[in-house]
């Protein structure tokens, strides 16, 4: 079996697993070098010794980067080239307001100011009738602008291109002839729905981080090369799967979420193992905490993903899975606002100069630093051979200690509490607010700091039960070692359900797929890949006059067939998730389709792990703080190592293991399972 390598970077870690030839996971972990983000990886991978050498490795990665450029807006120079008379469209968008009375509102600036818009006089009517065409010259004219206005890159969105691409395509063909050197991103390859506001935002954005991820996948290429790596070389896309090398240059923008996204595959893995149907993630690491709710094998996704937030930030029109994510992770750092009320994030220390305990410089308290001064953490045993400072940490508490009055120990506590609360609003806002009762899912803990505080988040939540994976650390990581390559692509209906034809419908799913095969299965070079074929499909559903939609798949196989009683059972699926959501469904209204939705995979080879021989340490014990009221209890210090199958133990007990620690409070109970994983069963504390 050739390698398969899984490498993740996140705010504060650099996580690399790596299954070698002969099923053996091999795990690295180095601080995220900012700026040279690369360079961790390589970092990670040589800790891991694996040989890559061969053409069948794959190498499958997930990165920040994209959303880093976006967020702190550290992209290319771009110019945009619209529809006569609608430059202006990326800045009004839908002409929403979020606080409509907050008189001093304002979004965050577009990425695109007014001096780099461009308009051509272009029109495709809604039935898809070219009515004018770009001139030759005027294109010219527009190159010649472009190229004096400095731009390194370019967008081409045309107002009905998602109907007829015709006219972006002449534009965006002789623009790459007139301006050799310069991306150009067309927004019909990227979407093919309405919404012209987000279509044009996404082509935008797409071009503003091209040149940005090209550079950086060029330097990690090359360096992976140096090393003997000739695989295959993926880049998760937000939508879980993966993309091939040439697509994800070709868009960047699809990856935006592509490090959230591996530890959400994985936790649908162990959902498949332990025969768990309804499942929740919380991933926490040092920067953020995020959260996603999995049912029936699928995770929640979303066709919207918001750029720093609905209410100052912009939509991109990308298939995403739907994270919730804060600002709370183990770097998070802990101050007082003007009131003295004490705060938790989301400024983070990140890895540099990281939480006071690393030794790196900090001096701000952060929640690493909290769980280090209450005994949550074993100062010997937590990253490779980075040993936490207590002195450092009692040092930073001390001082947020001073300036609120409080214990010290009150306020490490407090720093806790305070996250775990805004940790437990990120899963609410999965379960409660989509109308899923929390009390019927199991969460899954992952991330480095996730299973330090899974279960008091739970408890808040109502959740009885948390799942802790082996290698929790690394689990994002992991889960990329299962992902398989995937693309979808979008087509505009518009009918009502009572008129779907299942004939047309099948042949629209057929014809959509075989294009998307082409681009999985046949290289940039013309080579052909091998892998399996996976085909599946979903309409987007409303009642007749309503402007938001609901994506309803049909449970089946994954061989993109359709039914013949297609629109009875679509109604079926619809009110079904129609009432559980708004609480009713509507019997007087029509539904309509109005887009359809095919995703193809080519399934990746899956490695077969072979469990590790993993000796533990000794057992010791250490005071460990819970609860603001009492004193410390004394906890048990447990090697995961050293916990077998069928095992059992009753908190509290800190279990740690490279690149993670879990607490278990008191009068919690767990049991080991196949495998490794770990179930914990809060139900006894929830009912006292």
């Amino acid at each position: 079996m050739a390698a398969r390598v899984g490498a993740d970077i996140g705010g504060t870690f650099t996580d690399v697993a790596a299954v070698d030839a002969d099923g053996r996971l091999h795990i690295g972990k180095r601080l995220t070098t900012h700026g040279a983000e690369g360079d961790g990886v390589l970092a990670a991978l040589a800790d891991t010794d694996t040989d890559l050498s061969g053409s069948e490795a794959i190498l499958a990665h997930g990165t920040t980067l994209v959303i880093n450029a976006l967020l702190e807006r550290k992209g290319a120079r771009v110019g945009l080239v619209v529809t006569e008379g609608f430059g202006d469209v990326i800045e009004g968008g839908r002409s929403s307001r979020p606080e409509i009375f907050n008189l001093t509102y304002r979004r965050d600036p577009v990425i695109v100011p007014p001096e780099l818009r461009f308009e051509v006089a272009e029109r495709v009517h809604a039935s898809g009738e070219i009515a004018v065409q770009p001139s030759q010259d005027e294109i010219d004219g527009l190159a010649d602008k472009l190229l004096a206005a400095g731009v390194e890159a370019v967008a081409v969105a045309f107002l009905n291109s998602y109907v007829e691409p015709a006219n972006e395509r002449l534009v965006a063909d002789r623009l790459r002839t007139r301006l050799p050197g310069i991306t150009v991103t067309v927004s019909s390859d990227i979407s093919r729905q309405w919404r012209e506001a987000e279509r044009f935002t996404t082509a935008a954005a797409n071009a503003y981080v091209a040149p940005v991820a090209d550079r950086y996948i060029e330097r990690l290429l090359n360096g992976l090369q140096s090393d003997g790596f000739t695989g295959e070389f993926v880049v998760l896309d937000s939508n879980g799967g993966a993309l091939a090398l040439d697509a994800a240059r070709r868009f960047p923008v699809k990856v935006v979420e592509s490090g959230p996204v591996a530890g959400v595959i994985g936790a649908r893995e162990l959902a498949e193992q332990f025969g768990i149907e309804n499942m929740v993630t919380f991933d926490m690491g040092g920067t953020t905490a995020k959260s996603c709710l999995i049912e029936g094998g699928r995770y929640a996704s979303t066709e919207l993903y918001w750029i720093n937030g609905y209410e100052r930030g912009f939509a991109l029109q990308v298939r995403s899975v739907d994270v919730t994510e804060v600002g709370a992770g183990g770097g998070s750092i802990a101050w007082c606002d003007e009131s003295g009320t004490m705060r938790v994030g989301p400024k983070s220390a990140g890895s540099q100069p990281g939480p006071a305990c690393y030794g790196g410089g900090g001096t701000e308290p952060t929640v690493t630093d909290a769980n280090l001064y209450c005994g949550r953490l074993d100062p010997q045993n937590f990253v490779g051979s980075l040993q936490l400072d207590m002195g450092a940490a009692e040092a930073a508490i001390g001082r947020l200690a001073d300036q609120t009055g409080m214990d010290p120990h009150r306020v490490a506590l407090g720093i806790i509490k305070l996250a775990n609360l805004s940790m437990a609003a990120a899963v609410r806002r999965q379960t409660l607010e989509r109308g899923r009762d929390p009390r019927e899912f199991t969460m899954v803990a992952i991330g480095g700091a996730g299973p330090m505080h899974a279960c008091e988040v739970a408890l808040e939540c109502g959740i009885g039960q948390v799942l802790i994976p082996v290698h929790a650390g690394h689990f994002s990581a992991i889960g990329m070692l299962g992902v398989n390559l995937r693309l979808e692509r979008s087509e505009i209906l518009s009918t009502r359900l009572p008129d779907l034809d299942s004939t047309s419908l099948r042949e629209a799913v057929g014809r959509i797929a075989d294009e998307l095969e082409k681009e999985l299965f046949f290289g940039s070079d013309g080579s052909l890949r091998a892998g399996e074929l996976r085909v599946e499909w979903a309409l987007a559903l409303r009642y007749v006059g309503q402007s938001q939609t609901l994506l309803v798949r049909l449970p089946g196989k994954a061989d993109g067939s359709v039914p013949q009683n297609v629109a009875e059972l679509l109604r079926a699926e619809f009110e079904h998730e129609y009432r559980r959501r708004y609480g009713h469904i509507d019997e007087l209204s029509d539904i309509e389709a109005v887009e359809l939705e095919v995703t193809v995979e080519r399934v990746l080879p899956r490695p077969t792990i072979v469990e590790s021989d993993v000796s533990g340490g000794p057992r010791s014990e250490i005071d460990s703080y819970f609860d603001l009221d009492s004193g410390p209890v004394t906890s048990q210090v447990i090697a995961r190592g050293s916990l077998a199958v069928g095992d059992t133990f009753t908190g509290p007990v800190v279990i740690y293991e490279q690149g993670a620690t879990s607490v278990i409070p008191p009068g919690a109970r767990g049991v080991v399972l196949d495998g490794g994983s770990m179930l914990i069963d809060l139900r006894d504390i929830a009912a006292t």
